[in-house]
């Protein structure tokens, strides 16, 4: 199963990166500037790196997408970007704080995605984080979408998207049909997201040893959409 190849990573590089930019400045008001590494997980074009880097921090982006991680090194050469699983962490001296953010963990391109592998892997990033490190997360939840099949359409300056979301509450899945019309024809792509209840991720931080808050937004302008819980949690 393959997500965001060229051209749906070229239109939400484009047009879709509020979200990331405004997680981003949610980060660094809460760490300040300083040093260290930011690694930033499914980090798509790596527009955080734009934030993060002047206030002085290292970044690291990691993202499975082959056509996401080249866009990402092409837009900003000399960062690194790895291609790999957000929940494979990189071993990386002196993380300062881990982001991932649009939906990363909800992804069905890992078996682990959702509850199946939650709990391992912020046992892994509290581990990789220091006293004080930050993990800043969102996450799909059941109510994301309803049961019956709904379209939006956007109107880009050269394309056109049209999306049909559905959820199936008995196996908590999302499905997104994503069908992309431009000059050079359609195409389309299918995204399955493992669903998690928000309480489920906040009680799941606190086992892994996290303090950790539900956040309504990143940014007050832009709150989230109906179903998408954010959350901010710290090593103590």
């Amino acid at each position: 199963m393959t997500y965001y190849e060229v051209r749906l990573a070229q239109i939400h590089a484009q047009d879709y990166t509020q979200y990331a930019i405004a997680a981003a400045e949610r980060l660094l008001a809460e760490i300040g500037p300083g040093a260290g590494v930011v690694l930033d997980l499914g980090c798509g074009a790596a527009d955080l790196a734009d934030v993060v880097m002047p206030a002085g921090y290292d970044y690291v982006g990691v993202d499975l997408s082959p056509s996401m991680v080249a866009l990402a090194k092409g837009r900003r050469p000399g960062i690194r970007v790895i291609q790999a699983s957000a929940f494979d962490l990189p071993e990386i001296a002196d993380t300062r704080a881990i982001v991932a953010v649009g939906e990363v963990v909800n992804y069905a391109t890992d078996p682990r995605a959702g509850l199946a592998g939650i709990h391992a892997w912020l046992r892994a990033c509290h581990k990789a984080l220091p006293a004080g490190g930050v993990l800043l997360l969102d996450v799909a939840g059941p109510l994301r979408a309803d049961p019956e099949p709904a379209t939006r359409v956007n109107q880009g300056e050269d394309y056109r998207l049209e999306v049909t979301t559905v959820t199936d509450p008995s196996r908590r899945t999302l499905t997104r049909t994503i069908r992309i019309f431009d000059d050079a024809g359609e195409q389309t792509e299918t995204h399955v997201l493992e669903l998690i209840d928000p309480m489920e991720m906040l009680a799941a931080l606190r086992s892994a040893g996290f303090d950790a808050i539900a956040l309504p937004a990143y940014r007050d302008d832009l709150p989230f959409p109906r179903g998408w819980s954010g959350f901010l949690a710290r090593v103590p």
